[in-house]
């Protein structure tokens, strides 16, 4: 048979992703009694019809080729971006934009009847990689020799895809999703072929600034309160001395804290309460896990999601240049999410909002991510096309 005839499913992805699937629902499951919400019982499910729906599309992708979505990935990125738009004007200056919704301080939903939320800044975050990963290719199709001039022409076109909808976002106040969409940015840079130099500039103004930022936190509070105003400064202050900012900001990761840490090895059981906090769900999903199943069940997430990360990336680095910077993307969305998401909730870092991929509830994220692992299996059949079509040839 023609090797080009065959067709090839990447099994060990396929198992991982049906693994998630199964912890997802059975978490979302086990925050019922922690969900303020109306239907708490019903988000399982409603995790599961997504799920099924993303299986769907994800072998869609599959079958027709990733190709489809790169043709027309300007029509998807430029339709997202009036869809931010219309939801920051709706959050900055209160335009009457239907189904706008504002959802715990940000206006970055679409509340259709029958349908549910729709968050468009998801679906940017992929089409911004996709859109880059096109964009670097065809920018060293034309620029074979990497040199500060041919570097700066591709900074130039990477910030004018990604810092409009950036920007869009953030004016949303979701400053989360923005700080997401940049580190993914940063990861698929390097794989793009830019020069060393570059990160090193970078990193240096990275840890400048953060410097800067304790030092006012530490000299001049009036100062740190004037620049981080209203919520995010609330959520930092929570973050340093939930005990002491109990009443407020850090009731959800003190409650939390006490709930997964008298949880030892095997967790206080399925649908367990030891202490309420909000939004048990979707951000603190992961408390929910090591509250019911303890250690083992935390270890289990974490050995699902590292082993999807692994693979994603081995994957790419068997890729054509798209195909790695699209890979590389989207190990820095996964990596950043999990990263933040697992941090926050041990207090090692701020409280964002920041879900955990494939395991937090969220019909829109889930969908977008789908989609995108639909292209990684469609890469992986054109990795294994690539190398048959050498064998033979050898």
């Amino acid at each position: 048979m023609d090797v080009e005839k065959k067709q090839y499913f990447h099994m060990p992805l396929l198992v991982i992703m049906i693994i998630v699937a199964i912890i997802s629902c059975i978490a979302i499951a086990s925050a019922k009694p922690l969900i303020t919400y109306p239907n708490p019982g019903g988000y399982w499910s409603k995790q599961l019809q997504w799920y099924i729906i993303g299986f769907v599309a994800m072998y869609a992708v599959y079958k027709f080729g990733s190709d489809r979505i790169y043709s027309c990935i300007w029509i998807i990125y430029w339709l997202l971006m009036i869809s931010l738009l219309l939801l920051a004007l709706k959050h900055r200056f209160g335009l009457p934009v239907p189904f706008a919704e504002e959802v715990n301080g940000a206006t970055s939903w679409f509340q259709f009847p029958g349908v549910g939320g729709v968050q468009p800044s998801e679906f940017m975050k992929m089409a911004i990689i996709i859109a880059l990963s096109k964009v670097v290719q065809e920018h060293n199709e034309l620029y074979t020799l990497h040199t500060f001039e041919t570097d700066c022409k591709l900074l130039a076109k990477v910030a004018a895809v990604s810092l409009p909808p950036c920007l869009l976002i953030y004016l949303q106040n979701d400053a989360g999703v923005t700080m997401i969409i940049a580190v993914s940015v940063i990861f698929l840079l390097f794989a793009s072929g830019l020069q060393m130099r570059w990160f090193i500039v970078g990193v240096s103004i990275l840890l400048v600034g953060i410097l800067v930022i304790v030092y006012i936190f530490l000299y001049n509070q009036e100062l740190f309160k004037s620049i981080f105003s209203g919520h995010k400064a609330g959520r930092f202050y929570g973050w340093l001395d939930p005990e002491g900012t109990y009443g407020q900001e850090g009731y959800q990761l003190f409650n939390a804290l006490l709930s997964y840490g008298t949880a030892s090895v095997f967790g206080h059981g399925f649908q367990s309460v030891v202490m309420n906090f909000p939004e048990a769900h979707t951000d603190f999903i992961f408390a929910v896990i090591c509250q019911g199943g303890g250690l083992v069940a935390g270890v289990t997430v974490l050995t699902a999601i590292v082993s999807l990360d692994i693979t994603i990336l081995k994957i790419g680095i068997q890729a054509d240049e798209k195909g790695r910077c699209l890979t590389t993307g989207l190990f820095g969305l996964l990596f950043i999410q999990q990263i933040w998401n697992i941090f926050m909730i041990t207090g090692l870092l701020p409280i964002t909002g920041i879900t955990l991929p494939f395991i937090s509830y969220g019909g829109s994220s889930l969908l977008s991510y789908m989609l995108i692992i639909g292209m990684i299996f469609d890469i992986e059949k054109q990795n294994r096309i690539k190398h048959s079509k050498l064998h033979n040839y050898e």
